[in-house]
């Protein structure tokens, strides 16, 4: 294919001549992207100068045509972009160390090292979380990590049992990681992009925009845990999210850390952010009904009305799970079954995956999943009068269609 006029354009001639390898048959490629960034890399180290106002003008000229006579996948466009245009997650880099230090957004002048570190975090994800893990009412801790060898996803593909949370806060998101996997597995592949070096792009929904990270296969053995390893580097992914803002619905900050994720956070904003549904509902106990919250993507209040039934929600839950929305609820009291194994567990959040049509009851998945010598139930039923008479809960979203402060959740 004949090469776009704009590369021939590019006035660096080894910038131009990885950008026009990088074009394969009309498709840019991640290994192409990160040859050109490399060779850069390479060239500024080896000559020990900062990078010239020509050469980030020609990064720029990429990033702005990238979908100009060839096609270039979102992912690719939105971390090219993230790494040459600025980021609010380039004002620090962690690469899994015990603290941040800066880096800040590629200019003129910026060393190889800056370069390094910026396609380090963009394409090779080793911008890994910090190593210093601080949860409320747990004493520091610290976390090191190592290469997993396990495929990104079992052959049969996502399923909720890869999720098993571990010792981290983060119930909110495990447990809508877990209910989109048994509701909408296809919406759990799209998530990743193998990029065939062990490292992956993992897309979120932050106010109903794609927002991308890439993560390698580097792991700690102290959080989420499965067979294969989605539900584990959807985990870290999410952790390296938060170098960008914090987006748990939580206020806790550490940046880019485990300890921003495992304080807590909401299931409305966890669901919104990896389906990228353009409506999340609460369902909240209130006295003796139930009151009723739409949010849109962006968590603006759309409806809210109260005095619901318990029958009537439970019908409008039931239809929910039928037709593929994702439920999750969010419980505040403590219960066990008739043989002393804990089911119900205060400010945690837990996948609502099935309806019992027989017994009139929903079906509910710990995030805890499944261990040696656990003391809980994995899963259990549940009424739903239940769970009004605690004062419990339920978000639900819109996917199975197509796609305030929220309760913040720590167990």
């Amino acid at each position: 294919m004949t090469t776009p006029q704009w590369i021939n354009g590019l006035s660096t001639a080894s910038i131009a001549a990885d950008m026009a390898a990088a074009d394969v048959n009309g498709t840019v490629t991640y290994s192409g992207l990160k040859t050109l960034l490399t060779d850069l890399d390479a060239k500024l180290a080896s000559s020990k100068t900062g990078l010239t106002t020509a050469e980030l003008s020609d990064l720029k000229t990429i990033v702005a045509n990238l979908n100009n006579g060839m096609t270039t996948s979102s992912y690719l466009t939105g971390i090219m972009s993230a790494l040459v245009n600025g980021n609010a997650a380039n004002a620090t880099w962690t690469g899994g160390a015990a603290s941040s230090t800066a880096l800040g957004n590629l200019a003129a002048g910026s060393s190889a090292t800056q370069l390094s570190e910026l396609t380090g975090k963009w394409f090779l994800g080793t911008d890994l979380p910090s190593s210093t893990v601080s949860m409320s009412g747990y004493s520091t801790f610290s976390v090191s990590y190592s290469a997993s060898s396990s495929p990104l996803f079992a052959a049969s593909g996502p399923s909720m049992n890869d999720v098993n949370q571990g010792y981290l806060g983060d119930c909110y998101l495990l447990s809508s990681l877990a209910e989109v996997a048994k509701q909408n597995s296809g919406l759990i592949t799209s998530m990743f992009t193998s990029n065939g070096n062990n490292t992956y792009g993992v897309r979120f929904f932050v106010n109903g925009v794609a927002d991308y990270v890439t993560v390698n296969n580097s792991l700690t053995n102290n959080f989420n845990s499965g067979s294969d390893i989605w539900a584990s580097l959807a985990e870290k992914a999410y952790a390296q999210l938060q170098a960008g803002g914090v987006v748990t619905g939580n206020s806790v900050n550490y940046g880019n850390s485990w300890s921003t994720i495992g304080n807590g956070g909401a299931p409305e904003c966890a669901l919104e952010e990896i389906t990228g549904a353009s409506a999340i509902t609460d369902f909240s106990a209130s006295g003796g009904s139930w009151a009723t919250v739409a949010y849109n993507a962006s968590f603006s209040v759309t409806k809210y009305t109260t005095g619901s039934s318990t029958a009537a929600v439970l019908g409008t839950l039931a239809a929910d799970l039928a037709k593929g929305d994702d439920v999750i609820l969010s419980s505040y009291t403590n219960a066990r079954d008739s043989s002393g194994r804990t089911t119900l567990v205060a400010d945690h959040a837990m996948s609502i995956y099935g309806y019992d049509s027989t017994t009139g009851m929903l079906q509910i998945r710990n995030p805890w999943g499944t261990m040696s010598g656990q003391y809980w139930d994995t899963t259990f039923e549940v009424s739903l009068s239940t769970l009004l008479s605690a004062g419990d809960t339920i978000t639900a979203d819109n996917v199975g269609n197509g796609v305030a402060t929220a309760p913040i959740l720590s167990a």
